[in-house]
């Protein structure tokens, strides 16, 4: 007669599967008991290591269909990376705004000196991501800032970016919650804005070097 196991033996089992190196997941199903083994490619268990699990655990082969599936390798990231952005005061009513990004392991950043003053300073800001942007694409792909505003909306304060890019001429909109630090959310919201474009330009990007090397 085929075994039938409890929840609690049949969590204990799944446990021990999940312990084993390189297995994401582990699921048993029935009975009549089928277990899926999702694993990475690189450490995936043989099949006779999860039967022997299996059967400390009072599932035989004859007790239980095994199948070993191998997970995705992750993605590469497709977004460029906000690192810090910083509002110097250099003299009296001027100020330099420096936004670091960060792209396939390489810092680039980007400085702006503008004029004193709330809005004028998230201006300053917006322009420094998109200089340091200039440093991710190397001006391939111009953007241009046509607006950058502070909203307050359900309870919340917000920032939003009104981009364009040289691409289609389409406008780019980019919002992030200001939260305690105006200059972040100023060069998040630029960011929110761009990354659906820079995401397929740079990866077309990558996929030609890859091709050419």
């Amino acid at each position: 007669m085929p075994a039938v196991l409890d929840s609690a033996a049949l969590d204990s089992a799944r446990a021990e599967l999940e312990g084993i190196e390189g297995v994401r997941r582990a699921i048993i199903d029935g009975p009549p008991y089928t277990v899926w083994v999702i694993a990475d490619a690189a450490h995936s268990p043989a099949e006779m290591l999860v039967h022997t699990v299996l059967t400390r655990h009072g599932l035989t082969p004859a007790d239980a269909t095994v199948q070993v599936c191998h997970a995705h390798a992750p993605e590469p990231r497709r977004r460029v990376r906000f690192i810090s952005a910083k509002m110097d005061g250099l003299r009296t009513g001027r100020v330099t705004a420096r936004v670091s990004l960060e792209w396939a392991g390489e810092t680039h950043e980007g400085q702006v000196e503008g004029e004193s003053g709330y809005a004028l300073e998230m201006r300053s800001a917006a322009l420094a991501t998109i200089a340091a942007l200039d440093g991710v694409i190397g001006k391939r792909v111009k953007f241009q800032l046509v607006g950058i505003k502070p909203f307050r909306a359900f309870d919340a304060d917000v920032v939003v970016a009104l981009m364009k890019s040289d691409l289609d001429g389409k406008s780019l909109i980019g919002a992030a919650l200001t939260s305690d630090d105006p200059y972040r959310a100023a060069a998040v919201a630029v960011l929110n804005a761009t990354n659906r474009v820079l995401g397929n330009y740079l990866s077309n990007e990558e996929d030609l070097s890859a091709t050419s090397s």
